[in-house]
């Protein structure tokens, strides 16, 4: 009979505790209690802003990330037509071991300057070195033509009466020196590399031999005859030549 009264009793205690407390008289404000919850409110509001806010600010970085990573992979996507591969043909010469690149293998054909600079320059090195006794003169004229400054004098010295070097002296009329280019390379817009090699035919034996040649050239707009002009009508000159030997001569028996 008891247990009902404390029951009761814990009820009441419990309500009176947590209940707030009402301003007595002379009071000016709300009591402890009702101040307490009113902080308990005001708290949690500041607690859902800022998660609120927060949150925001998350969605915000992350679709401004999202935006800079799409800029990056289509600025990438937009670069990738102008990678582009470029084989090259590497040249290596049997007897010399000399190694040659080759121009890229590009649809296209030589410009026109350049291919009639390259046959300047081939028609150049072929009437200085070629030695044909039946053709002496006009190799010699032709060659004199296409020179000037010291490649002119070194090849007036060559044939010189006065050098015991005259090719005429050494080689007589009976030997011929045949020219064969195998390739014309430019360094820069005044200067060919150009390796090519020379057959000696004797009566007894053919000596052969490569060489590599530096010709350093311009254009010249000075005036010059109508015969000049047939010639030489661009007004090509060769102001330096210069020749190395690349390999030892070989010398085959002579073909009867």
């Amino acid at each position: 009979m008891w247990e009902l009264p404390f029951r009761r009793l814990s009820r009441r205690a419990l309500h009176e505790e947590f209940a707030p407390i009402a301003p007595g008289p002379g009071s000016s404000g709300t009591g402890e209690g009702a101040r307490y919850y009113q902080e308990g409110g005001t708290w949690e509001e500041d607690r859902t802003l800022w998660k609120n806010s927060s949150l925001s600010i998350a969605w915000i970085i992350a679709a401004v990330m999202t935006v800079i990573a799409l800029g990056a992979i289509v600025s990438l996507a937009s670069l990738a037509p102008l990678k582009t591969f470029e084989p090259y043909m590497i040249v290596v010469d049997k007897s010399s071991g000399f190694v040659e690149v080759k121009r890229p293998m590009a649809e296209g054909v030589l410009s026109q300057d350049e291919a009639v600079t390259m046959f300047n320059v081939v028609r150049y090195v072929k009437a200085r070195e070629t030695y044909d006794p039946k053709a002496l003169k006009d190799n010699f004229d032709l060659a004199q033509l296409l020179s000037t400054g010291d490649a002119a004098r070194d090849l007036t010295e060559i044939f010189s009466p006065a050098n015991p070097k005259n090719p005429v002296k050494l080689l007589g009329a009976t030997t011929e020196v045949a020219v064969s280019v195998k390739s014309v390379t430019f360094p820069n817009q005044r200067t060919a590399l150009v390796r090519f090699g020379t057959d000696e035919k004797s009566a007894s034996n053919i000596v052969h031999r490569d060489w590599v040649a530096l010709v350093r050239f311009r254009y010249s707009g000075s005036p010059m005859s109508n015969q000049m002009r047939f010639d030489n009508p661009l007004g090509f000159q060769t102001t330096e030549y210069r020749r190395d030997q690349e390999t030892v001569p070989a010398a085959t028996g002579a073909e009867k």
